[in-house]
């Protein structure tokens, strides 16, 4: 709380002191208008970093394990051949699921998936 002294022998001190310290509060303001002016991009860009880094890890880390895993497994066995026809059986299923819930019923509906080839 500021105090301000009666006028007197000092008053013109007093009024000087009253207005410096009207005049910080305004460049205070100021200031802080500006900061906060600045704060909602530099916010906005540091989120849409974090959420491009978050996709690109889990798209890293689910990719690069599975390309791995293919380039081990030999390709002629009994565990292709389980993979391929777990594929072929998954989208299938996604087949006639995507059949049952359209309205109209017809395939034309239903995007073409991607057949794995054994």
């Amino acid at each position: 709380m500021i105090r301000l002294n009666a006028p007197g022998s000092d008053g013109v001190a007093s009024l000087s002191t009253v207005w410096a310290v009207m005049e910080a509060a305004r460049a205070g303001a100021a200031d802080a208008t500006a900061a906060a002016r600045g704060f909602l991009p530099a916010a906005g860009a540091l989120l849409s970093g974090g959420i491009h880094a978050t996709g690109f890890a889990v798209g890293y880390l689910t990719t690069f394990p599975a390309v791995m895993l293919a380039r081990v497994v030999p390709g002629n066995n009994a565990v292709v051949y389980g993979l391929a026809d777990g594929g072929r059986a998954g989208i299938d299923l996604a087949r006639s699921t995507l059949q049952g819930a359209s309205l109209s019923g017809s395939s034309a509906a239903v995007p073409k998936l991607a057949a794995v080839e054994a």
